[in-house]
């Protein structure tokens, strides 16, 4: 069994640990198109978690930005919400957390790209090659994601939506059709 989580967003990224936090995956989001016909490609995406067993996903709770403009907003929300949707479709328990938290929780510096590239190296030492480039902050921030999950959830073997930490919210429909 593996986690999911993201970093939402067009420029964003993507990672999957197991339930020992062995990182197993991390790569930018992907997108189809460029400009302002760039989008997330949700074929590309499922074909990605088509190759590992996604027990739970858990994606970073965001929200509009006070500074961005109207456009980037929409488009933002637009990428969110096609995640939420995949997932969704694909039948992948989700859980979302608020940046503030996990960073808090993690140890991490709030705004910092490069103290969370940092973190994420020293973490998986054995995969450093992800997070070489400094535009590899986000893959770091989806793999830390991840990890606050582990370290929060108590899972060791395989995901339960009945153990989830503190601060997150769970959106999910259990096989008997209630919300969890």
């Amino acid at each position: 069994m593996a986690i999911l989580a993201i970093d939402p967003g067009l420029n964003n990224g993507i990672a999957i640990l197991d339930c020992q936090r062995r990182l197993l995956l991390a790569t930018e989001i992907p997108v189809i198109g460029e400009g302002a016909n760039k989008r997330l490609n949700l074929i590309t995406f499922a074909d990605i978690l088509g190759q590992f067993r996604i027990s739970h996903a858990v994606v970073e709770d965001v929200a509009a930005m006070p500074k961005q403009g109207l456009t980037s907003t929409f488009r933002f929300g637009r990428a969110s919400g096609s995640f939420e949707g995949a997932l969704a479709a694909l039948k992948i328990p989700t859980s979302f957390i608020r940046p503030a938290i996990w960073k808090r929780d993690i140890g991490a510096k709030a705004k910092q790209a490069e103290d969370i590239r940092a973190l994420a190296i020293q973490t998986w030492p054995d995969q450093s090659h992800r997070f070489a480039r400094k535009r590899d902050h986000n893959r770091a921030e989806a793999a830390l994601i991840g990890l606050w999950f582990l370290q929060h959830s108590g899972i060791v073997g395989e995901a339960s939506a009945d153990r989830m930490p503190p601060g997150s919210t769970v959106i999910a429909d259990g096989d008997d059709g209630r919300t969890i």
